[in-house]
């Protein structure tokens, strides 16, 4: 009996270990995939520049600015309205909105600047410092998926030491590179599934970098972004990222 439990404790433990290394595996094919982990890490600044659709609004310009490690600015253009969006610090921010009554460049709160701070995942992808935030990221396996086949991994955030929402990755099975996010939230207490579709990966100064994003809500299509030029590791002025 004693045998019996010490091998099966023995299995689970090798299992265990071949998950972890598995997940690192991963890892590695993703950053290779991407044009190497070295390379990644060494863009200091990324600048994309295209157009973004919110639902049956006509498209209209989009701006994302971003300068490690906490410099954000983002501007889009929706219904003819100019919205600007900034933080020039971990802890301090502002905005322009007029569709939300914001009329003049005004301060941010502290939740406002975290939540433009969630952004730089559009350019840092999904698993940036996630050991650091806290996360837990297992690898499902290779799975099928709209009769094609994925690397997939699951991503679960922690709030305040509790599960938070929980994103289910897909890596092209090829490629290495994600083609799609399903994020599981709750929005106004109620659950909620956001897809996010990335495509039209090109090359830029050696980096693959999806030039389409899209993100689906209930079945249908909610934002769409298509860039039309990427800039790597250019030189801001800090004061851009100053409220005016």
């Amino acid at each position: 009996m004693i045998k019996k439990i010490v091998y099966i404790t023995s299995i689970f433990l090798v299992a265990f270990s071949m998950n972890a290394q598995t997940v690192e595996e991963v890892l590695d094919m993703y950053y290779q995939g991407l044009g190497g982990k070295a390379k990644f890490e060494s863009i200091k600044s990324w600048h994309l520049i295209g157009n973004s659709q919110l639902g049956q609004n006509p498209p209209g310009e989009f701006q994302f600015i971003y300068v490690a490690p906490s410099k954000i600015k983002v501007k889009t253009v929706i219904d003819t309205f100019e919205i600007v969006q900034a933080i020039n610090s971990d802890t301090t921010g502002w905005h322009q909105i007029p569709p939300r009554g914001i009329l003049v460049p005004t301060p941010m709160t502290e939740q406002e600047v975290s939540q433009l701070k969630g952004q730089r995942a559009l350019v840092l992808g999904p698993f940036y410092n996630y050991k650091e935030k806290g996360a837990e990221l297992t690898y499902k396996g290779v799975v099928k998926k709209d009769s094609l086949e994925y690397k997939k991994l699951v991503l679960q955030t922690k709030i305040d030491g509790q599960d938070g929402p929980r994103s289910d990755i897909y890596l092209n099975n090829k490629t290495n590179l994600i083609e799609i996010i399903e994020t599981q939230t709750l929005s106004g207490g109620s659950p909620v599934t956001f897809i996010n579709k990335l495509s039209n990966y090109k090359d830029v100064d050696g980096l693959m970098v999806p030039f389409t994003y899209a993100t689906y809500v209930g079945g249908q299509k909610y934002t769409t972004l298509d860039l039309e030029t990427i800039i790597l590791n250019k030189q801001y002025e800090p004061s851009i990222f100053d409220m005016p």
